[in-house]
């Protein structure tokens, strides 16, 4: 793969993109896992090519489709509480979920 999908970046952002991912970081840790949808958690294909995406393991699972180079952490949503749930863990659902609206696939098909 070519990437060290565990390392960190740090990104400057505003103060009110921090304070709503804090907001998410904290209602994860409060309500889990439970109402995030099953494409956002465990996808089985990517969300931008579509391809089959391959499991990686690390300290966490990965996701990652070998077509595009996307990659995601998979989430275990039957944990109940979002355990080990970090801002930049939020961060990182909220991203997959804007790029599973940005690609909306629906039997297969982009969503016009």
């Amino acid at each position: 793969m070519g990437m060290d999908v565990e390392a960190y970046k740090t990104i400057k952002v505003p103060l009110w993109v921090y304070q709503n991912a804090k907001e998410v970081e904290l209602t994860l840790l409060r309500k889990g896992l439970a109402h995030v949808p099953q494409e956002v958690l465990q996808p089985r294909h990517c969300p931008i090519c579509n391809s089959d995406l391959q499991i990686l393991k690390g300290r966490n699972e990965y996701l990652h489709c070998t077509h595009c180079g996307y990659t995601q952490q998979l989430f275990e949503p039957e944990k109940g509480a979002a355990e080990g749930v970090m801002l930049g863990t939020a961060i990182g659902m909220g991203l997959v979920y804007f790029i599973n609206k940005l690609y909306r696939r629906v039997n297969g098909n982009e969503e016009k």
